[in-house]
């Protein structure tokens, strides 16, 4: 069955979407905890790193490889968890690969594409929540689950049509326009009040099921600017018996120097580096 709405508006008020909405999302942004070891153990001890990534220009067809970002930091324990956005989120479908150099134990050191192969080393997941709305974010439970499943199987009952809409009043395709209509397989539908009490009682049966979700919130690591972050990732790097990185025969071109001049103002609004 095809369904169009006149007004968007429509949709958001009487469609039958569910209490909760995915919402509050920021920028794209990404958390990596950085877990160096030191054969094979964990290393307790500051280190002072620089990542250095090289990619494809993302406004030019060449394929020369150039440095693309670079991210410096002194991690003072095990696990340290950084805002990677600017250097792994900004160019990530153009990135190839990254070198990391460092000191250790008065001891410098180096990782050539210490993200090998094809930056798989970055292990990342979705923030584990499913649904955020007012600054609080959710998991769904089977009790969630199961409550909302009835509400769709009673106002579904055949799992396609909407019982709601049973109260639809005809109406010429010529009246179709402004708020309060619907058109489903080219017929054009006015929302009675009937039509409306339906949805709104769907929609308060919805909102009895949000009582079965589990508050997260506290558990969610979020970025500078108090959005939950994108992506969590993590990489492990081992600091003793690394190997150098390669000395890329490439250099940043001027071009890609005035890109970096106009990227960085940017990132600043969102409180990212360059």
């Amino acid at each position: 069955m095809k369904i169009t709405t006149k007004v968007l508006a429509i949709a958001i008020l009487f469609f039958p979407f569910v209490s909760l909405v995915k919402a509050d999302a920021g920028p794209p942004s990404t958390e990596t905890t950085f877990n160096f070891q030191k054969a094979g153990q964990s290393f307790m001890q500051p280190v002072k790193f620089t990542v250095k990534c090289y990619g494809t220009n993302v406004m030019d067809d060449n394929d020369e490889l150039l440095k693309i970002s670079e991210f410096s930091q002194t991690c003072e324990t095990y696990g340290c968890k950084y805002d990677t956005s600017s250097i792994f989120t900004v160019y990530r479908n153009n990135t190839k690969y990254c070198d990391l150099e460092g000191e250790a134990d008065g001891k410098q050191f180096a990782v050539g594409d210490f993200l090998s192969p094809s930056m798989n080393g970055l292990n990342c997941h979705r923030p584990d929540f499913d649904i955020s709305t007012g600054g609080k974010h959710y998991k769904e439970t089977s009790q969630y689950r199961d409550c909302m499943d009835a509400v769709r199987k009673e106002y579904y009952p055949d799992g396609n049509n909407f019982i709601c809409h049973q109260s639809l009043i005809p109406v010429p395709q010529s009246e179709c326009v402004g708020y309060g209509y619907i058109t489903i397989d080219d017929q054009c539908y006015k929302f009675s009040d009937k039509t409306r009490a339906c949805i709104a009682e769907k929609q308060q049966k919805e909102k009895l099921c949000d009582q079965y979700l589990e508050d997260v919130t506290s558990k969610v690591e979020k970025n500078i600017d108090g959005y939950s972050f994108e992506q969590i990732c993590e990489v492990t790097v081992n600091i003793l018996g690394s190997t150098p990185a390669p000395k890329s025969s490439q250099t940043e071109s001027f071009f890609i120097r005035i890109i970096d001049f106009i990227r960085c103002p940017f990132l600043k609004l969102f409180g990212k580096t360059c």
